[in-house]
């Protein structure tokens, strides 16, 4: 999450700083896309989406809203 927020605080200085702050910002672009963390991060979001298909495939898409319902209930109870 840090390099996420890294890139949004570069790009913003990258933008005021002309030609050459956006080569930057391409740059650090690059860096984070190639980063083990977002790489990890990638593969966690295909793997919980692959077990979701799987399962609504055979039959449970029941069962995936729910799960997904409940745990969107339980975040809205912990924000408030």
């Amino acid at each position: 999450m840090e390099t996420i927020i890294g890139f949004v605080a570069g790009y913003l200085v990258g933008v005021n700083g002309g030609r050459d702050g956006l080569q930057r910002v391409r740059s650090s672009w690059q860096t984070i896309r190639t980063s083990p963390e977002v790489r990890r991060l990638v593969t966690e979001g295909i793997v919980v989406a692959q077990a979701a298909v799987g399962r609504a495939s055979r039959g449970g898409l029941s069962e995936v809203v729910d799960v997904l319902a409940a745990r969107a209930g339980a975040r809205d109870r912990r924000a408030a």
